[in-house]
């Protein structure tokens, strides 16, 4: 094995790793705004009376 072979093997590996390293980043932030893009909004499975509950209001 040469010297530059040598040199190279350590930077392949790690380029490569860094690959797949920004892979995982980038598909859990995917997954993480696909997942707040379906959110639903507290209005559609809380009723009016939970709301004003939970921001402190008093039930009318």
């Amino acid at each position: 094995m040469s010297a530059e072979t040598a040199a190279m093997k350590p930077i392949s590996e790690g380029v490569k790793t860094g690959v797949k390293e920004t892979e995982k980043l980038v598909k859990k932030l995917w997954s993480l705004m696909d997942a707040a893009a379906r959110k639903e909004a507290p209005g559609e499975y809380l009723s009016s009376p939970a709301i004003r509950s939970i921001q402190g209001k008093r039930p009318q």
